[in-house]
Formats: structure tokens, C-alpha cells, sequence
């Protein structure tokens, strides 16, 4: 009994989960600290914006300079050189380094809101709450920060622009643009918060998107000039394309004027994604991409379709023309959206979807925030169901051959599916429940 009553304080949680996020980040992060530190080898995304970063600085043409692997905006590379002064090894433990803080930083960011949006701290008077939360979140997605660390990634700065979306989207509508124009600036997912702006009529916000987004991405024009900015749009827009369509812009590298970006297509074998799963699919068959691409408009309007229906069950707008009347509401749209992005991109490998710890603070802040035993039972297993999809072992072991078929169906992304759509109903649930209860 004294220890169940130990457990309810405030103090004693907070410790335990900020024990839990050390021992996530630190036990994730010290391996590859070590390894570079000694010189056995350097992470290797890391060494790809690096070589970037220092030919910007030097006034060379970025893709030249990584042989064609960089396929991030100029603004990457732009923001990067600091780290380019330093010695590689250097450079790349301090952005290991910096990565975990801005992961926990994103994920306390996030969790606070979650927190004030769904009124738990009120509700239990409990301050560790977001301590949980963030907890929670990072322990369910520990492959992937590893992941991320082990190949000095830059996906944490998505998920900090990200959660600012969140912060700011009902408070500062300027500062929520942006935040989406510069993480998109980092990768183009995030520009799904456009349309969702219009749709919501935030028109500001959807303005400072777009402007924001052209600002950053000419910022580095200011040091290499327009002729080289002109090179680097043009390249931008052929990986977007190629990304996309499959289909080749121009042959930069025959124009003598650049390195043609090295990008593979949207049926990439390493993307986890439906929209890849679905092209895998319909081309091994012999189906043609029109048939794929109508099949994954018709998937991504079901998905949206499901979770407008589901919320309008309960009596809450979700994803409607309107400013939402419930703050709650909002974070179940944001998670939303991020699912969406994920699942529908063209490109989305295992490794992206850190993005989830977003989405798993919105479950677990509802998971504290619903009263129901067997609900809270429900969403904690989805929630589980990505991280174990997303932690099999894909790769050439005793049970490869079917848990290759589960990577190829995008058995991640589906398991995303149904976590998004428990989301969506369980949180409208206990939303009209609390607002019944006024």
C-alpha cells in the first residue's frame, strides 16, 4: 500500500519518466557517440548534409559535392554550416548531440499541449503529466530514435517544426505558418498543413506557409547568388517530380551545370508507405500507374472520409470547413495529418516514422484523459501494433520471407491506419463525454 501511494505523487512520476526519457535517449545516442568518437566510422545521412554544408560554404555546387545524394532543399545544407567548420567526426557528435535535445524538446512541446488541450493536468492535478506523456511516446518509439541517431538524420527538426505547429496553431497563426514553411524547407510533408489551413479558413496561417516556405528556401541565394539558386530550384523541383511521377525533369548532369540528384522512384522497396506498397503492387503486376494512383486517391479519401464520420458521430468537427469549437479536437487533427503524410508519401522508410512520437502523444494524452478500461486498453495495443511492425526484423533472418511480404504490404502503415482512426473515435468519444459531463 505505500508503495501504490508513492506512486501517486506527482514528484515521484515526474523523476520516473524523466528517468525513462534519459535512459531512451542516452541508451540510444551513447553507442554511436562512441563509435564516432573513436573513428570507426561516422553516421552516414550525417556525412551526405555535411559534404553539402561545406561546399556551400565553399561556393560549389552542392549536388556535385555529395555526388548527387543530397536531394534536401538548399536550405538544409545553408543551415548546416556551422557543423561544416567543424571536423567531420566533430561535427557529427555534436549533432548527435543536439538531434536528442531537440527530439526531447519536440516531444516535451507536444506533450505540454496535449496536456493543456485535454485538460489533464486539470483533471488529475497533476503536474507530471507531460512527463508521462513524453515518456510514453519515446519509449514506444526507441528503434526509431535509434535509428535516427545511429544515421545522424535530420528528422528532428521535423518533429520540432511539427510540434510548433501544434503550439501555435491555435494561438499565434502566423508563427504556425511559419513553422510549416520552414520544416518544409526540411521535408515536404509538411506542407500538408496548407490545405488542411484553408480548409480550416486560417488563411493567414496558410499565407505565411507559403511565403515563409519561398523565403527560406531562397535564403541561401544571398551566399551563392541567384545563377547557383537557379540550379538548386531546378534540381528541387526535378527530385519532387521523380519522387512523385517517376518521371526525369531534365539531365542536369548533361547541361554540365550540376550532378543529377541520385532519387529513387515512389515504388521504392525501403518505403514503407501504402502509396509505395501500392505501386509495388499494380507494377509487378503489369497494372498500370493509373489504376495504382486512382486506388491511392481513393484510399487517402476514405481515410480522411472515416475520420470526418466518425468525429461527426460524436457531434465534434474534425477535419471541417470551420474552426473547430473544441481545442481537443484540434491535436486529433494534427495527428491526423502527420498519419496522412506518412502513410500517402511517396518515400517514407522506416526510419521516418519517428514521426509517430507525435501521434503516440495525442494517444496517450487521450488514454489519460478517457475513463474506460477496456477503450484505454484498445488504443494502448494500437498504439503498440506500429511500433512492433515498425521494430521487425525486415532483414535476412530465419523468418525473412513472410516479414518481407508484412514490409512490402506497408504493414506499418496500415497498423498507422487503424491507430489514427482509434484516435479519431475514441477521442471524440470521450470529448462529447467530458462536454455532456458540463
Amino acid at each position: 500500500m505505500a508503495i501504490i501511494r508513492a506512486m501517486r505523487s506527482p514528484t515521484l512520476r515526474r523523476f520516473i519518466a524523466a528517468f525513462v526519457i534519459a535512459a531512451v535517449l542516452i541508451g540510444t545516442a551513447a553507442p554511436t557517440f562512441l563509435r564516432t568518437w573513436s573513428g570507426r566510422r561516422y553516421p552516414d545521412d550525417f556525412a551526405v548534409v555535411y559534404s553539402a554544408a561545406r561546399a556551400m560554404s565553399n561556393q560549389a555546387d552542392i549536388y556535385a559535392g555529395t555526388h548527387g545524394m543530397y536531394i534536401y532543399s538548399p536550405f538544409l545544407a545553408f543551415i548546416f554550416q556551422p557543423l561544416a567548420a567543424l571536423p567531420e567526426g566533430v561535427a557529427a557528435n555534436v549533432w548527435l548531440i543536439l538531434s536528442a535535445i531537440i527530439i526531447l524538446a519536440a516531444s516535451m512541446i507536444a506533450a505540454r499541449k496535449v496536456t493543456e488541450s485535454w485538460r489533464l493536468s486539470e483533471k488529475e492535478n497533476d503536474s507530471s503529466i507531460p512527463w508521462l506523456i513524453s515518456a510514453a511516446a519515446l519509449l514506444l518509439s526507441v528503434g526509431k530514435v535509434r535509428s535516427d541517431l545511429y544515421l545522424g538524420q535530420t528528422d528532428c527538426l521535423i518533429l520540432i517544426g511539427l510540434a510548433g505547429v501544434l503550439w501555435w496553431i491555435d494561438r499565434r497563426s502566423l508563427l504556425a505558418g511559419v513553422a510549416v514553411g520552414a520544416t518544409a524547407n526540411i521535408k515536404y510533408l509538411a506542407l500538408i498543413f496548407v490545405p488542411y489551413f484553408l480548409i480550416k479558413r486560417n488563411y493567414r496561417a496558410a499565407i505565411a506557409s507559403y511565403v515563409s516556405f519561398l523565403i527560406f528556401f531562397a535564403l541561401p541565394a544571398v551566399e551563392v547568388g541567384l545563377h547557383s539558386m537557379k540550379t538548386y530550384a531546378i534540381n528541387a523541383v526535378a527530385v519532387l517530380t521523380k519522387v512523385v511521377g517517376g518521371v526525369e525533369l531534365m539531365d542536369l548532369a548533361a547541361t554540365g551545370r550540376s550532378q543529377k540528384p541520385v532519387v529513387n522512384s515512389a515504388a521504392w522497396n525501403n518505403s514503407v508507405s501504402l502509396t509505395s506498397s501500392i505501386l509495388r503492387f499494380t507494377r509487378s503486376h503489369g497494372i498500370s500507374d493509373f489504376v495504382a494512383v486512382t486506388l491511392i486517391v481513393v484510399l487517402f479519401a476514405a481515410v480522411i472520409t472515416s475520420i470526418v464520420m466518425i468525429g461527426r458521430h460524436k457531434g465534434v468537427d474534425l477535419l471541417k470547413p470551420a474552426i473547430s469549437r473544441h481545442g481537443d479536437a484540434a491535436t486529433i487533427e494534427w495527428a491526423a495529418l502527420i498519419v496522412l503524410a506518412l502513410i500517402f508519401s511517396p518515400q517514407t522508410t522506416s526510419r521516418h516514422m519517428i514521426l509517430l512520437i507525435l501521434v503516440y502523444t495525442v494517444g496517450t494524452g487521450i488514454v489519460l484523459a478517457q475513463n474506460q478500461t477496456s477503450l484505454r486498453i484498445l488504443l494502448i495495443v494500437s498504439m503498440l501494433a506500429p511500433a512492433i511492425a515498425l521494430s521487425l526484423p525486415f532483414r535476412e533472418t530465419g523468418f525473412h520471407p513472410w516479414l518481407i511480404s508484412l514490409k512490402s504490404i506497408g504493414a506499418a502503415s496500415w497498423c498507422a491506419v487503424i491507430l489514427i482512426l482509434l484516435i479519431a473515435w475514441i477521442g471524440s468519444r470521450t470529448i462529447s463525454e467530458t462536454a455532456a459531463q458540463r
